[in-house]
């Protein structure tokens, strides 16, 4: 009974998300991406701050630590060849978890082949993880307050991330923290094809719109085909 009223309370879409994906090889996959903005320089009081994690920039020669967290090297690689940048949260000697953000007028999102363009003067913050053993312990918002430092000295005014509609806990601690919905965009992938339809939120601020249009700033050697993208636009 526990797990049927669980499914009943699953929003329909997450559940076609689920038998999707359990298609194997998965010819096919749909996600919701739920475009957020965030306005200013995130600040985050010291009594607010629990915990002994300490935040830092990684380096490439972080990327083995990086890789015990996931497995990833290539992707770590790329990321860091084409400029992007990485905090770490660090417990003693020990990397805990990271966040990866670009100040490039573009990025390139691996998974369903978007380029999101960022608006000026912001930063576009994703792939935050923190290792299971240390979450909810505040690092999420350690990295915040490390990210508005960083902010107020290289001159940007504003974030923007997306978060898988279904990563709830995620959204709301986004929303909590003043984050405000700007769009949702619709993707679906089928075989190396995608496809995308996209919502602005009602008073979201900024102007989203769907584009073919190409990075301006060559990709790193190991980065996805260039596929239909979507691009960000203040209004």
């Amino acid at each position: 009974m526990g797990m049927i009223s669980r499914l009943r309370r699953t929003p329909v879409f997450v559940l076609l998300q689920m038998l999707v994906r359990l298609i194997p090889f998965r010819p096919i996959d749909i996600g919701r991406l739920c475009f957020l903005r965030f306005e200013g320089r995130p600040t985050v009081p010291a009594e607010m701050l629990r915990g002994t994690a300490q935040v830092r920039l990684a380096t490439p020669a972080d990327v083995d630590a990086l890789t015990r967290l996931q497995d990833r090297r290539g992707a770590f690689l790329s990321r860091f060849a084409h400029g992007d940048l990485c905090m770490v949260a660090m417990i003693g000697s020990m990397i805990v978890g990271f966040e990866w953000f670009s100040e490039a007028s573009e990025h390139l999102e691996a998974v369903w082949g978007m380029t999101i363009a960022i608006p000026r003067n912001f930063v576009y913050a994703y792939d935050g993880y923190v290792d299971a053993a240390h979450r909810n312990s505040g690092i999420w918002l350690r990295f915040k307050g490390f990210l508005g430092e960083w902010m107020s000295c290289h001159d940007k005014s504003g974030i923007v991330t997306f978060v898988d509609y279904g990563n709830f806990p995620s959204l709301n601690t986004h929303r909590r923290f003043g984050f405000v919905s700007s769009s949702t965009v619709l993707a679906v992938k089928v075989l190396r094809l995608s496809f995308f339809r996209q919502r602005r939120a009602p008073r979201s601020g900024p102007h989203v719109r769907a584009s073919e249009g190409q990075p301006r700033r060559p990709m790193a050697k190991n980065s996805p085909p260039s596929r239909p993208s979507v691009h960000i636009y203040p209004s």
